[in-house]
């Protein structure tokens, strides 16, 4: 496969936004309910991206195959303190035909790379607990499993698993 990871820039927002809808109908149907994919909101979304890559200290990746974008990851600092982690990947989102293809873990070295550089050596992230492929590709990459929330069969999207890694 033959893919550019490269910085966002300001240019790549609508397109983020359409394919985290795209990744979101494919991947996670039976995670996030219809209504919360059905009701997308890009404006929402794009200014979210837009604010990612403002913030100097959260670099965004986009994944770029045949000219198009098919999935992107944020690393960087979190918006809030946890534990005492600096540092997590806030979002990793592949389209389901490049999931296989080897791009995640050319993400998961950039963003040790980058966590690198910046002299952190620890970092997490988080997957949904109904997204067992997500959880499989995590504990490939070698995370450890630090917290696990209850079940809320009310709203599975706020059900997580966090997982750790070491750079």
């Amino acid at each position: 496969m033959d893919c550019e990871i490269r910085l966002a820039e300001l240019a790549d927002v609508k397109e983020l936004a359409k394919v985290k809808k795209e990744i979101w109908e494919s991947n996670l149907r039976g995670v996030y309910n219809d209504d919360v994919i059905d009701n997308f909101n890009y404006e929402k979304e794009e200014k979210v991206f837009t604010s990612i890559i403002d913030n100097e200290e959260i670099d965004l990746y986009c994944v770029i195959v045949d000219n198009c974008i098919v999935g992107y990851m944020d690393c960087g600092k979190p918006y809030h303190n946890y534990l005492d982690y600096e540092a997590e990947i806030g979002l990793l989102y592949l389209k389901k035909e490049c999931q296989r293809q080897g791009i995640g873990e050319m993400l998961f070295q950039l963003a040790k790379e980058s966590f690198r550089s910046k002299g952190i050596d620890k970092f997490f992230i988080s997957c949904n607990k109904y997204n067992l492929e997500a959880q499989k590709f995590y504990e490939a990459m070698g995370g450890k499993v630090i917290q696990v929330d209850e079940d809320n069969f009310e709203d599975k999207r706020s059900v997580q698993i966090k997982y750790h890694y070491d750079i």
